[in-house]
């Protein structure tokens, strides 16, 4: 069986306390300053300092016009490297799933501060359209986590993938409403300052 160790797990398997863990936000951007070596999770544009690709081209980009999507440049994220971020987990139970689970990925503020969006509006766009608008105030208010996995599983397409914007619960148990505020099948942000 082959592993794939990130910097975060090898560190861990080392016995690294947590506070060694912690990644400076300008240290991923360094790192993740090329454009991504595997398929393209998420893409963020709009009112960013820090971007890894050009404008929105009408016929590379099909699925981004499809949706009506414009940007002269745009951050791009594969999965290895929204896994390069500290991530955050959740310990939920949504009422689709039959016992809790553990639901892990990137603070939101964290990805957005490090493309140079901090204290900006969002607006994110899932695979069927629907979109949610989060002001500054709402995502200082809660962990909101751009979640990659369930119990140590990513999330596929169909599956809430690829990402599932979620926050900590106020019970485990999560309730239909506040689990209907949780997007998912996410694959766009839009920053505005």
């Amino acid at each position: 069986m082959l592993l794939s160790w990130t910097r975060r797990s090898l560190l861990a398997a080392m016995g690294m306390s947590a506070l060694a863990l912690s990644v400076d936000a300008d240290a991923v951007m360094a790192r993740s300053a090329a454009p991504p070596k595997g398929a393209v999770i998420l893409t963020v544009a709009g009112d960013i300092a820090h971007s890894n690709r050009g404008a929105l081209d009408p016929k590379r980009d099909g699925f981004l016009k499809f949706h009506e999507i414009e940007f002269d440049k745009a951050f791009t994220f594969d999965r290895a490297m929204l896994e390069d971020f500290p991530l955050n987990e959740i310990r939920a139970q949504p009422p689709q799933y039959s016992a809790p689970a553990t639901f892990r990925g990137p603070l939101l503020r964290d990805v957005v501060k490090a493309l140079g969006g901090e204290g900006a509006a969002i607006q994110t766009r899932a695979l069927d359209g629907f979109a949610v608008d989060l002001s500054p105030e709402d995502l200082a208010a809660k962990d909101w986590t751009l979640v990659l996995s369930a119990d140590g599983r990513p999330f596929g397409i169909g599956d809430k993938g690829p990402l599932w914007l979620m926050h900590s619960p106020s019970a485990v148990k999560v309730s239909e409403e506040e689990e209907q505020r949780w997007p998912w099948a996410l694959f766009f942000i839009q920053v505005k300052k």
